[in-house]
Parts: structure tokens; C-alpha cells; sequence
């Protein structure tokens, strides 16, 4: 069975490598493309897919592809380009603890994400923000920025980014020792992954509930999940993660005291790491094929890794790990019987311990002046932000002000309207006086007429009666007097002095209306003037009877008939200008 796993995995193995060696290909591919590209833009979006292609296994071209990607943003003034290399360089440096650099570059995407309204790339910022303080041990702080981020990347249906949210909250309570909760969460970022089949949030899933299931010592469900996880790993070509999923296998053997699957488990994984050239991983996995070694009786092998171990921490000036190799010498040295060398050890181990609780005191206190310089940079930055409301607030009462102002000189202009709408009116009413008094002397001068020329009329029966002839002479020579007092042309005098106050009247009427007859015109003209049946019938010497009859008449012609409309007020409107 130990046999059938041996194949299995060094089949896996040698997938892992030739997925490097096909991504190793795609990123000399791309380098060449970069080369050759002379637009700045593409050259920034290859520079960023270098940095991700690169992330996982060369840390020093990563930093120098973000950096020159930055650089060139800026030049170009490509804005979405600088603040993606923001982002990238605070999750380089945070991989690489250098967290108030890191800081540093993310607080300024978060500030540029919130200029550009990119809340994609915002819920990114904050992200990484909390990274930095989850590192830091400020859970708090760190939740809090996880939740924005979550909400945030809810809200726009962004998926993938709440699948990192969602890890995060789970490492924030992983690390509180809430087990239950994390693996809650986990659970859910798991979940949202596979049904968008979202490969990386997958693995990182997976190798969550790994985790979860090997502290709670649930070693059948830690094995299953850890398994899919290598294969998920390797498929995604993420060497590194598939050495620490195969550090925790090696781990678990040797926990059931299976020592040729523990050794091979951590012969590939330093393998793997020896493959990326990642010294850090390398040293660790030495570290535990010591301890391997040590428990297992096998102490030349043990003492020749730690060896290896304490020479490559000292060239790397990890303390940490330098102690551990003291400690673990030291028992070696023991179980030898060579005292001198244990005791050397130990000595060494004592002073480094001391060096260590410094330095852990120093790290601490660095811990705690990074939190102020970012709380600083933060409360900085609310200060600004209260400025910026107040600013706002004061151009809000302003143009309060200025609404307000603009409203009474509209009521200023409203009320002068309104006045000289008055006048207008009065002149109006002034000038229907004058019309109609118009009208009157017009009127009367036609019923004047009539009457002179009924006397004339009748002096000419009273000629042809008389018997003299001088009694006929004086009355014909009375009789020409009167014609010559008579008129002739009342009805256009009317009509001139009609169109001169109402010019657009008869041009309507006869537009609108071209069947009417000249009576019918001087009637609606008459009704114009807002006369009544009786006046026009005192004008025209009609009856008012006659005057209803013409009216009906009128109403059938304007096609006004068994309606509601008003005939005066209808007339009225013909020719008006509004």
C-alpha cells in the first residue's frame, strides 16, 4: 500500500514539474513579448501578469516587475495601471514582512481606488490592509477591513474577492483559536468557490480545512481534504503550496508513526523547494527532516540536516530558526554522549534565547509603532475627510443661499411681472372704453343716417303732394341738404377703427371661418366688443329677435352648435395674441 502511494505521488511529482517547466515556458514567452512591446500600456499589463505568474516562486522579479510597472503607470499617467502596482507591491512586501513599506503602498491605492470610484480595486486595498494587520496581531482592525471588503465585493457580485474576504475572517478566527468559527467560514469561502469554479480560491479552501481538521486531530478528514488539495495545487501549477500540503502529510505519517511515508512526504517537499530556490522553505524543511531524524534514532542523519539547517540560518540571519537548530543539536550532542559538544549548545541556545527575547520585546514594540503610524495615518486621514465634509457643508449652505436669494428675486421678478401686468390690464380696460365709445359714436352716426334719410324720404312723398312750385323748390333743396348730411360709408369707417384696435380679428375670422357673409363679419365683430343682443339691435335698427336668430345662425356656422361654448368668449380668442 506504502508502495502504491510512493508511485501515486512521485507521479504527481513529476506533474508538479512539468507544470513549472510549462509555466517557467509562459513566463519566457512573455518576457520576450515585453522586450518587443513599445506601447506603455501593454507593457505595464504584461509587467502585471509577470508579477502574478512570478508571485509564487521568484520573490526578487516580482518586486522589480511591480516596481517598473508602478514607474511607468505614473510616467504615462495610466491610472488603473498604478493602482494595481500599488496593490501588487503592498502584498509583496507584506509577503515579505516588511510591513510599513507595505502599508505605505496600499494605503495609498486605497486612497487612489477611492479618487477612481474602482471598487473592485478598493475592496482589493482593504484586503490587504488587513493582511498586514492580521500579521500584526490587530484582529480587530483586521476584521473590521475584511468585513468592508466582504460588503463591498458583495455588493458588486464580486465573488472571487469574497472568497478572499471570507478565507481572511477565517484566519482571523483560525488565529484566535475559535476553531469552530473558522472553519465556518471557511467552509463558506469553499463553497462560493467551487460553484464559480474559482480554482485558486478552491486550493486555498481546501488547504484551510485542512488545517482546521489536523488541529482538531480529525486525521481521516485531514488526509481526504489534504489530497485534493495537492491535486488541485498541482493542476494551478502552485509548487509551494503543494510543498506545505505535502510538509502537513509527512507531518500526519509521522504522527501515525508511518516513517517511510513521513520521509518520502518530506524528501518531496524539500525537493520542490529546491527546485523554486526557495532558501527560506529549504532551511525549514531541513529543520524537520532533523526532528524526523532525531525521533526516529537516526542521529548522523539528523545532526548532518541540522548542520545544514544552523549554517544556512546564519547566512540568512534568521534567529528563530537559529535557536531552533541550538535546541535541537544540543539533543542530538545528548544522545551521542557527547556532552561537551551538548553543553557548547546549549550555551549557545541560552544566549540566543536571550538574544530572542529582545528581540521578540523589539519586535513588539516595532509592532506597536507601526499600529500608531497607521492609526496616525489614519485618523490624518479623517481629519482630512472632516475637512473635506466641512468644505462641503460650507458649499452646501452657500448655494443654500444662493437658491434662496435667487427665490426672492424671482419673487421680485414675479411681482414686477405682476404689475406690469395690471398696467397692461388698465390700459386694456382703457382701451375697451375707448373701443366701445368708438363703437357708440360710429353707431350713432349710422342711426343718425337712417333717420336723415327717412326724412328725406318723406319730404320727397310731401314734394310730389305739394301744389306750388316753390313750395316743391324749397322742399327739394331741403332735401339735398339732408343727402349731403348723410354718411356714406359708416359701416367701413367702423370697420377701419375696428382693425386698428383689433388687427388680427377679421384675418382669423375669414381664415378660419371664409363661408361667413359681410353681415355675419360686422355681427361677430360687433360680438367682439361684448355687445349685447339689445345693443346691437338698437345699432342696427334691427330686432332682437332677429339679432337671437342670427346669433343661432352664427353658432352653426363656427360649428360652436350644442356645445357649452360661450359665443362671445369663443370670438374673443380668434386673433388674440397670447
Amino acid at each position: 500500500m506504502k508502495k502504491s502511494a510512493a508511485i501515486i505521488f512521485l507521479l504527481l511529482f513529476w506533474i508538479a514539474f512539468n507544470c513549472t517547466g510549462q509555466s517557467q515556458q509562459h513566463v519566457d514567452s512573455m518576457e520576450m513579448i515585453l522586450y518587443a512591446e513599445h506601447d506603455p500600456i501593454q507593457k505595464v499589463e504584461l509587467m502585471l501578469s509577470l508579477v502574478e505568474e512570478l508571485k509564487s516562486s521568484n520573490q526578487e522579479s516580482t518586486l522589480q516587475y511591480a516596481q517598473q510597472a508602478l514607474t511607468l503607470s505614473r510616467t504615462n499617467s495610466y491610472s488603473k495601471g498604478e493602482l494595481r502596482s500599488l496593490i501588487a507591491l503592498g502584498e509583496i512586501y507584506s509577503d515579505r514582512t516588511e510591513f510599513k513599506i507595505a502599508m505605505d503602498y496600499v494605503m495609498e491605492a486605497k486612497l487612489l481606488a477611492e479618487q477612481l470610484e474602482d471598487k473592485k480595486l478598493l475592496s482589493h486595498a482593504l484586503y490587504y490592509m488587513g493582511k498586514i494587520y492580521t500579521s500584526l496581531g490587530n484582529y480587530e482592525k483586521s476584521s473590521e477591513l475584511y468585513y468592508e471588503c466582504l460588503q463591498l465585493s458583495e455588493q458588486m457580485k464580486d465573488q472571487e474577492t469574497e472568497v478572499m474576504a471570507l478565507n481572511s475572517i477565517g484566519v482571523v478566527y483560525h488565529n484566535q483559536n475559535n476553531f469552530d468559527k473558522a472553519l465556518e467560514y471557511y467552509y463558506k469561502a469553499l463553497t462560493i468557490a467551487r460553484e464559480i469554479d474559482y480554482k485558486k480560491g478552491i486550493a486555498r479552501g481546501l488547504n484551510n480545512v485542512a488545517a482546521m481538521y489536523g488541529y482538531q486531530e480529525k486525521y481521516t478528514k485531514f488526509v481526504k481534504i489534504l489530497r485534493e488539495a495537492i491535486a488541485l495545487n498541482l493542476e494551478q501549477g502552485d509548487l509551494n503550496m503543494v510543498g506545505i500540503n505535502y510538509f502537513n502529510l509527512g507531518y500526519y505519517f509521522q504522527v501515525q508513526e508511518e516513517y517511510d511515508s513521513a520521509l518520502y512526504y518530506f524528501n518531496s517537499a524539500l525537493d520542490i523547494y529546491q527546485r523554486l530556490n526557495n532558501t527560506s522553505s529549504i532551511t525549514s524543511a531541513k529543520i524537520f527532516l532533523a526532528e524526523f531524524y532525531l525521533q526516529t534514532g537516526q542521529l548522523k542523519e539528523s545532526k548532518t540536516y541540522a548542520l545544514e539547517s544552523l549554517e544556512e540560518g546564519r547566512a540568512s540571519k534568521r534567529k528563530r530558526l537559529v535557536y531552533e537548530t541550538y535546541v535541537l543539536l544540543s539533543e542530538i550532542y545528548f544522545k551521542e554522549m557527547d556532552s561537551m559538544s551538548a553543553y557548547q549548545y546549549q550555551i549557545l541556545e541560552l544566549q540566543m534565547k536571550d538574544s530572542l527575547n529582545i528581540e521578540d520585546s523589539q519586535t513588539e514594540m516595532s509592532k506597536l509603532e507601526l499600529q500608531y503610524e497607521f492609526e496616525k495615518a489614519e485618523q490624518k486621514k479623517r481629519i482630512i475627510q472632516q475637512r473635506k465634509n466641512l468644505g462641503n457643508v460650507i458649499i452646501l449652505i452657500t448655494l443654500i443661499f444662493i437658491i434662496i436669494f435667487i427665490i426672492l428675486l424671482l419673487g421680485r421678478i414675479r411681482m414686477k411681472a405682476r404689475s406690469v401686468m395690471l398696467e397692461k390690464d388698465k390700459l386694456e380696460i382703457n382701451l375697451e372704453l375707448r373701443n366701445k365709445e368708438l363703437t357708440a359714436n360710429v353707431m350713432s352716426i349710422m342711426k343718425k343716417n337712417e333717420t336723415l334719410t327717412q326724412i328725406a324720404s318723406r319730404l320727397k312723398g310731401i314734394q310730389k303732394e305739394a301744389v306750388k312750385d316753390e313750395t316743391k323748390k324749397a322742399i327739394r333743396k331741403i332735401s339735398v341738404e339732408l343727402n349731403k348730411a348723410v354718411d356714406d360709408e359708416p359701416w367701413e369707417e367702423f370697420e377701419l377703427r375696428f382693425k386698428q384696435v383689433h388687427s388680427d380679428f377679421f384675418t382669423a375670422l375669414i381664415e378660419q371661418f371664409p363661408n361667413l357673409s359681410p353681415q355675419e363679419q360686422r355681427l361677430c365683430a360687433l360680438l367682439r366688443l361684448n355687445m349685447t343682443s339689445k345693443e346691437i339691435s338698437g345699432i342696427t335698427g334691427q330686432q332682437v329677435a332677429t339679432i337671437e336668430m342670427a346669433r343661432t345662425r352664427l353658432r352653426k356656422k363656427i360649428g360652436i352648435t350644442n356645445t357649452s361654448t360661450n359665443l362671445i368668449t369663443f370670438l374673443a380668442q380668434i386673433g388674440k395674441i397670447e
